[in-house]
């Protein structure tokens, strides 16, 4: 164990078994999902970086889970590492029932068991359970046994990307609700439209530690619609699938022959942004209460009458260095991006309003303004144009001969 991992051990006997002995269940004396410590983050700060920088430190992330542990239920933990390792694949559960045996005399049982499930990953566990707590937001591995899994680097992109999001916004993402009686509901539909309904339905949703069935906003690995999408969002869920290969493509120090750049900065933040905008057109307009919410009978931003021919008039720069020609098919790209699919459109408008606005303002005033007073209630950004060193820098001739085709980094 080297000197970085005993610290967390120390400090995380110390600090999280600090808790009361005798609490009732559910009896919350601070309430979870505060967006407390995972602040609002509007500068260009966590944009110029690298992946290796401008997370919380560890010291934060242990101060994060004591506040919201203190004085709570003795079992919150307990059903919150049940809810980060929920799964229902036999490969999954049999790895879990390991971690619970090895972990019986740990002092600290069940971050022992996330710890375990994050391959003995102190410090993922605990950004995985801080984050959980503050946010509302799950970080897990993938149904898909055998697919690529996250790490410790992945969750630091994460927790990058959630803050530049608006709190309120992500308190309306996790308000999905799911309907109790599904199949009763759709029962007079055609057997393939049920079929689909059950496909984008969150298998987990009954998994809670909270009393409204709420489901939160969901990060997991997988392989892709035919494994050829970078990530993909489920319409009326607020689940996000990442292909995990494809993802890092557009990590810092990546080359890319093709549009003949390298990329300084961590570029999956973009990625993520627009994944999260799909779901914060999904449920914009929700008002939380309904039973009857799924993806063929609600009213979406980009499906209202009154905000369509907005963002389809809207103009999007393709910013910076070209990204989409590396990272998205290159005949949807014509003097902007996404020309016929609105709601493609309606989440690059969302993603450049956080991640470009400086060039948004300019090229689509009109559908800047609707974002800033209806969308963001009056948040505004600054951007990777006000980053005070170059984001990318031409590949060198040496670099362009060796990097391979559409992000595939050379060695």
């Amino acid at each position: 164990m080297d000197n970085s991992c005993r610290f967390i051990s120390i400090f995380l006997f110390i600090i999280l078994a600090s808790q009361p002995t005798v609490a009732k269940q559910n009896s919350f004396v601070t309430p979870l999902f505060q967006n407390k410590f995972f602040t609002l983050s509007t500068n260009s700060s966590l944009l110029c970086t690298g992946s290796n920088d401008h997370f919380l430190p560890v010291s934060k992330l242990i101060e994060t889970v004591h506040f919201y542990e203190h004085n709570n239920p003795v079992d919150l933990r307990k059903h919150s590492v049940a809810v980060l390792t929920d799964h229902s694949d036999s490969d999954h559960l049999e790895d879990i029932e390991d971690y619970k045996d090895d972990c019986t005399e740990s002092n600290l049982p069940h971050f022992c068991i996330l710890k375990s499930y994050w391959d003995d990953d102190e410090e993922a566990a605990l950004r995985a359970l801080a984050l959980f707590y503050d946010t509302k937001t799950i970080i897990k591995h993938g149904e898909d046994y055998k697919a690529r899994r996250f790490k410790a680097d992945h969750i630091r992109v994460f927790e990058k990307a959630i803050r530049k999001i608006p709190p309120f916004m992500r308190k309306n993402i996790s308000k999905a609700k799911p309907i109790k009686e599904l199949d009763k509901t759709i029962e007079n539909l055609s057997d393939n439209l049920q079929e689909m309904i059950h496909d984008a339905f969150p298998e987990d949703f009954a998994t809670s530690i909270w009393s409204d069935e709420t489901h939160p906003l969901t990060f997991v690995p997988g392989r892709g619609f035919r494994s050829q999408v970078v990530a993909q969002v489920y319409n009326g869920q607020n689940l996000i699938i990442f292909t995990v290969k494809a993802f890092d493509k557009a990590k810092d120090e990546k080359l890319y022959r093709d549009i003949d750049l390298k990329y300084l900065v961590d570029f999956r933040i973009p990625i993520i942004v627009h994944e999260i905008a799909h779901t914060i057109d999904n449920f914009h307009f929700w008002n939380g209460t309904d039973d009857l919410y799924f993806f063929y009978r609600y009213r979406k931003i980009s499906n209202d009458d009154e905000t369509v021919k907005l963002i389809n008039q809207a103009t999007l720069a393709l910013w910076p260095s070209k990204w989409y020609e590396a990272f998205e098919f290159l005949w949807e790209i014509n003097d902007g991006r996404y020309d016929g699919q609105t709601q493609e459109k309606l989440a690059e408008l969302v993603a450049q309003y956080i991640l470009i606005p400086e060039r948004l303002k300019l090229s689509s005033p009109d559908a800047y303004a609707w974002l800033r007073d209806d969308v963001f209630k009056g948040i505004e950004y600054h951007g990777y144009d006000t980053c005070p060193t170059p984001v990318v820098r031409p590949l060198t001739l040496w670099e362009h001969a060796i990097a391979k085709v559409l992000g595939v980094y050379s060695y």
